[in-house]
């Protein structure tokens, strides 16, 4: 089973809407396997869910989406840990990430619009027990997201290789 679990993941990776079907054909192999090789994973927690990338704003519906760096009071046996996972359940969260360098965690959050970027930065994790100090980057435009390009007129506007 583990000897086709690593091309259907990377497969349903690249588009979480294959079929068992498309990606049995694509890998060269069996559908009832992928689709076996599928349910493991689930029940094995490593396919941890599937969604699609939307571009809200070809909908008229934008959403702002900010970068905050963050830096933490490591705490006594958990270090950055109990801070971390405190800070991921909160709703405007899309993701967390302990890092090196200037700060400790970066921290990517969404919201309808900058007050809510500006109340959740501000009133919920700036004060939030172990966080020293925040700084907040508010993203301007996307263009690529996890691979996949969010304007269409990007994917076919490759730029020529010069050597």
């Amino acid at each position: 089973m583990d000897s086709i679990l690593e091309p259907v993941l990377r497969e349903l990776a690249r588009d979480a809407r294959f079929s068992a079907a498309e990606i049995a054909e694509s890998i060269g192999q069996d559908e009832a396997a992928v689709s076996e090789a599928i349910k493991e994973a689930e029940d094995r927690g490593i396919i941890l869910g599937r969604g699609a990338k939307i571009n809200w704003e070809t909908l008229g519906l934008s959403m702002v989406y900010a970068i905050v760096e963050v830096t933490v009071e490591p705490q006594e046996n958990v270090g950055y840990s109990a801070v971390a996972r405190r800070i991921a359940r909160f709703d405007e969260v899309r993701t967390v990430y302990f890092v090196s360098g200037l700060y400790d965690l970066l921290v990517m959050v969404a919201a309808d619009n900058m007050r809510g970027i500006s109340d959740f930065v501000g009133d919920r994790l700036a004060t939030m027990s172990g966080v020293k100090g925040t700084t907040t980057r508010v993203l301007m435009r996307r263009y690529k997201e996890d691979g996949v390009f969010l304007e269409a007129d990007l994917q076919n506007d490759r730029q020529k290789v010069v050597f």
